[in-house]
């Protein structure tokens, strides 16, 4: 076999020699002094310190350099770290950080799994997402910062799959003044931060989304139009978890929980409650969290209602959340019963859950086992954020997502044939793998 002639590549170019001999032999290169970098840094720290002589460092950085200074300046820091480590300071800060660690999930059962999803969104445009989105992007949709990976060039890493379809959204719908409605559905592996020690639960996973854009004519369609479009999606899941048995998943039904963000806090202020105090205990990568919150709080609403209607004409809300009710039975629960019969649909009167995240109707995929065992994969609800991209209210966003990594890991019938040990989580209990970060 001919020996490969070497190649010229960037890192050569920016990776002195003697450093390069030193990362062959596993020792610490040392970092080069000077460079166009390092120039360009001492500047920029020196006007700094000139022009913000006496003020806080960390307001400093969040608040008084420009952005490219900033994003300059912190390149070259973490430059210069980043050579003077060595193999074995990278295979112990790898070991000691769950994000950088692979998937435990076989990956030939996660493409068996978006393929079945693929096939059953085909009325979706299937969309391959970038890794990364522009800084801010999950903090306009109301997420915490923390709780995602910011990245030196005024980046962050995919939190989920919504966000990326909206911004997607977003730039179509301006490019066309409106048109007709966005299908638009993608598989994606995203990353969060929030910290968990519930067994099975990791950083990043992966996540298969159908979001749905479209412009209502008026403001008395909003809610009609959003309901319209959930009602495509849970078809599209119901007919997903009905193929997957064909894809050696073991799914064996589907509940479909709904809820109403409007009905959902008449009920709770009509207790007396702060229905946003108690939405902020109800966090996803803690399960039970939600279901403590509402003990705690003596609610006893009903969970799991047949009868919407007749359960929120019980509770003597008065009559627009009737009214709400009556719509939501009509338009998306009857219709999804007749044409999809095989599917559970129940109302969640007090569903915490994504109640500070959607705005308006809301859900929850729950997935049983054919051993019985049940397990929320997945919610999805209405969103204003295409709204605000377009600073257009008539723009409409859907978005529902399921958690493609726990199916395979929960539901793979080649893993429980082999006896492999996987996490059980008890029924009931939110997964992290939902949309809401």
């Amino acid at each position: 076999m001919p020996t490969p002639t070497p190649t010229l590549t960037t890192d050569d170019v920016t990776t002195p020699a003697a450093a390069r001999k030193e990362q062959a032999v596993g020792r610490r290169p040392r970092a080069p002094e000077g460079g166009r970098t390092g120039e360009l840094s001492s500047r920029i720290a020196r006007r700094a310190a000139e022009a913000h002589a006496g003020q806080p460092l960390d307001r400093l950085l969040a608040e008084g350099l420009p952005g490219n200074e900033l994003t300059t300046l912190l390149l070259h820091c973490l430059r210069q770290r980043a050579l003077r480590r060595s193999f074995a300071e990278v295979l112990d800060h790898a070991e000691r950080a769950p994000m950088t660690h692979a998937s435990a999930a076989d990956a030939r059962r996660i493409h068996a799994f978006d393929a079945a999803a693929y096939a059953a969104a085909a009325g979706f445009e299937a969309v391959d997402l970038a890794p990364v989105g522009p800084l801010g992007a999950t903090a306009c949709a109301g997420v915490e910062p923390n709780n995602v990976l910011a990245t030196v060039r005024f980046a962050e890493v995919a939190a989920d799959p919504t966000t990326g379809l909206a911004l997607h959204a977003a730039r179509r719908r301006r490019e066309s003044r409106g048109g007709e409605p966005l299908r638009l559905c993608a598989s994606q592996r995203v990353l969060r931060m929030q910290p968990t020690k519930h067994p099975g639960f990791t950083p990043h996973f992966r996540l298969f989304a159908l979001v749905t854009a479209a412009r209502s004519p008026g403001r008395s369609e909003d809610d009609a139009c959003e309901r319209r479009a959930l009602l495509e999606h849970l078809v599209v899941w119901a007919d997903l978890i009905r193929a997957l048995p064909a894809a050696g998943f073991r799914a064996a039904g589907l509940r479909v929980v709904l809820s109403d963000t409007a009905v959902v806090r008449a009920c709770l202020g009509a207790r007396g409650l702060d229905a946003d105090a108690l939405a902020q205990r109800a966090k996803a990568h803690e399960p039970g969290s939600s279901e403590a919150a509402l003990r705690e709080a003596c609610v006893d609403l009903p969970r799991d209602a047949a009868d919407y209607v007749g359960a929120v004409r019980s509770l003597g809300l008065g009559p627009e959340p009737v009214a709400r009710a009556e719509r939501w039975a009509a338009e998306v629960g009857e219709p999804l019963a007749r044409a999809r019969p095989e599917v559970e649909i129940v109302y969640d009167l007090a569903r915490l859950q994504g109640l500070g995240y959607y705005a308006g109707p809301f859900v929850q995929l729950v997935v049983r086992r054919d051993d019985g065992l049940e397990l929320p994969l997945g919610d999805g609800g209405a969103v204003p954020w295409l709204g605000a991209l377009l600073s257009n209210r008539r723009e409409r966003m859907v978005a529902t997502g399921i958690g493609t990594e726990m199916v395979v890991k929960q539901f793979d019938r080649s893993a429980a044939r082999a006896g492999e040990a996987r996490p059980t989580p008890r029924a009931g209990e939110a997964r992290p793998e939902e949309p809401t970060p």
